[in-house]
């Protein structure tokens, strides 16, 4: 999830899983310059073993592991705060299928070839980021380019999830969730029609008029680069 840190929900949120024995970590997106110093950063502040190989996958791994020996049963929130920068890097599609990937094992209890892990407990992980004076909106189109990953707006907030059928559970077509690259108004982007396009994507995303003109010229700005769709 995108949002503001003066959202009520994260308060009321991160109260309630404290309030449970849950876990919230805080880490300093301003860190995360690129993914060397992002690596650098979970492996410091989340304390990854020494084997943790800095790459995606390690990333991956270790969240999914992050509940093991040592690190108590406890469900855990990690808030990624001052994350605005995050919008100009090029890794940010990758990087939030990664956090969704590890949240979906971890919160169904998959081992590491997938498969239902009974003896696993189910703990859930979630993944916040916080945008001090960007709209959660602007990233839509970015985070939209990631590997398997859906999104949607509601109240303000930008919603991530995986959808795949290769996914336990995700369903492509499930509303409110958009998957995909967001290209359905690329036609009249192109051709200059940005009313149009920007009626398109409040119809089809479900969002406001302020929020679609942030997605538009984010995808205006993709289109212009001639840079492709996808991770």
């Amino acid at each position: 999830m995108f949002t503001s840190p003066a959202d009520p929900w994260l308060a009321a949120e991160t109260a309630a899983l404290e309030q449970q024995n849950g876990l919230v970590l805080r880490l300093d997106g301003r860190e995360m310059r690129d993914p060397a110093s992002l690596f650098r950063t979970f492996a410091r502040e989340l304390s990854f073993p020494g084997y943790f190989g800095h790459n995606w996958d390690a990333l991956v791994d270790c969240l999914h592991d992050w509940h093991g020996p040592g690190h108590g049963a406890q469900d855990l929130a990690i808030l990624i705060e001052h994350a605005d920068g995050l919008l100009e890097s090029d890794f940010l599609g990758l990087f939030v299928s990664v956090l969704a990937q590890a949240a979906w094992t971890s919160n169904l209890r998959l081992d590491a070839d997938g498969e239902l892990d009974e003896w696993r407990r189910r703990l859930a992980q979630h993944f916040v980021l916080l945008l001090d004076r960007t709209a959660p909106a602007a990233f839509t189109e970015k985070t939209a380019r990631g590997e398997d990953l859906a999104v949607a707006l509601a109240q303000g907030r930008l919603l991530v999830t995986l959808t795949d059928v290769d996914w336990p559970g995700g369903d492509p077509a499930a509303a409110p969730w958009t998957p995909g690259p967001l290209s359905f108004a690329d036609e009249e982007i192109r051709g200059g029609r940005n009313v149009e396009g920007i009626r398109i994507l409040r119809d089809r995303l479900g969002c406001s008029i302020p929020e679609a003109v942030d997605i538009l010229q984010s995808r205006s700005d993709l289109l212009r680069q001639g840079a492709p769709d996808g991770p």
